[in-house]
């Protein structure tokens, strides 16, 4: 279902991050199994709006909220943090999340809200706590840890402390796995992994890219990596040995027709559906995409990434379940990953190193909140 209620009263107020789209899909994996009785509003980027209505499965009210602040990347290159520029927009944009403290707290009096759900964002923390109602953050790591290790004069450094406050003013905390601690905050819940597992339609999926019974299919997803100097030739060249590759996006006009290199809509599958009817999977490691493979036990190909902390905690879950196999920045940008591929295909990975119940488990808890659980 993807209409909207009626009712703009009540119910739970849910503030998203703006970066990236791993924190869309783990909330998403908790709202879907949140009653449809419970009146959900979604404040996020208007950018956004689409995919969120893509995957929501309930009735949900999206409202209009100005990007908020990540990691920034250089532009070609997500394996790395470029500092200065990290900083410099989350300076900014976390001035204009503080002047919208006192607008958000007028409107979660003035709709009657009964809880705040975030993923991500630190301010309707202490909007929810002005207006006297629970918030509550789901996360395997907070801005303040991200920017903790960027924070080279005293301005950052008073960002990270700022954030910190906010994040302590929180009920509760839903720890994802994997995670960082999370400690000294709020008091923790543990929810494990938060995702939703996806579904297996390997053979839908093989009969609509018309592939031999002896090939092999990767589900690849680079994101930022879809550059023209990257090494597309050689994912070309893999097609010669039966290796198919698919993803939601094409390669570079620049590098050609890839033939072996499949596109499919994003409103027909998931990343988790991908993942689940794939035999390996090749992407930089976030924390849906791993997720995803770990529920689905499917090898994952990944890179290193650099100034971004929730990367060690990732490799960490990686490295335990056994199907992580990593390869260095300059193979992964020159796609040289034969020797990894040929890895991956013998690899059976054994089940998740955490349950895999979280989505639920967080659900339960919110709608017993408010209520209705």
């Amino acid at each position: 279902m993807k209409t909207e209620p009626n009712d703009h009263r009540g119910g739970l107020a849910v503030f998203v991050t703006s970066h990236g789209f791993g924190h869309l899909n783990r909330t998403v994996a908790v709202l879907n199994r949140i009653p449809a009785s419970i009146p959900i509003a979604i404040h996020t980027e208007p950018g956004l709006f689409e995919h969120w209505r893509e995957r929501l499965q309930r009735p949900a009210r999206l409202e209009p909220r100005p990007a908020d602040f990540g990691a920034y990347n250089p532009p070609g290159d997500s394996q790395t943090t470029d500092s200065p520029g990290t900083i410099a927009r989350a300076l900014t944009a976390h001035a204009e999340a503080v002047a919208r403290i006192d607008d958000d707290t007028a409107m979660l009096r003035a709709e009657n809200v009964a809880a705040v759900f975030c993923d991500g964002p630190a301010t309707p923390l202490v909007s929810a706590r002005r207006a006297e109602i629970p918030g509550f953050l789901l996360a395997n790591f907070t801005w303040a840890d991200i920017y903790d290790e960027h924070a080279r004069d005293d301005k950052a450094a008073r960002l990270v402390n700022d954030l910190r406050t906010m994040y302590r003013q929180a009920t509760a905390i839903f720890r994802a796995e994997p995670s960082l601690p999370l400690t000294g905050l709020a008091p923790l819940i543990e929810a494990g992994m938060v995702v939703t597992p996806g579904r297996d339609r390997r053979v839908e999926l093989r009969n609509r890219l018309e592939l031999a019974a002896a090939d092999r299919l990767v589900y690849f997803y680079v994101g930022r990596y879809g550059q023209a100097d990257l090494g597309w030739d050689r994912l070309r060249n893999l097609g010669a040995s039966g290796v198919h590759l698919v993803g939601f996006h094409p390669a570079p006009e620049e590098a050609g027709r890839i033939e072996n290199l499949h596109v499919v809509p994003a409103a027909e599958w998931t990343g988790a559906d991908l993942a689940a009817s794939s035999d390996v999977v090749v992407a930089k490691a976030g924390y849906g995409t791993v997720c995803e493979a770990i529920v689905a036990r499917v090898p994952f190909i990944y890179p290193p990434r650099t100034g971004f902390a929730e990367h060690e905690a990732l490799e960490r879950a990686l490295t335990a379940w056994g199907g992580g196999i990593r390869v260095s920045p300059d193979d992964f940008h020159a796609f040289r990953l034969d020797d990894a591929l040929a890895c991956a295909f013998a690899l059976r990975p054994g089940p998740p190193p955490y349950p895999s119940d979280g989505a639920t488990r967080v659900a339960r808890h919110l709608s017993k909140v408010i209520g209705e659980g």
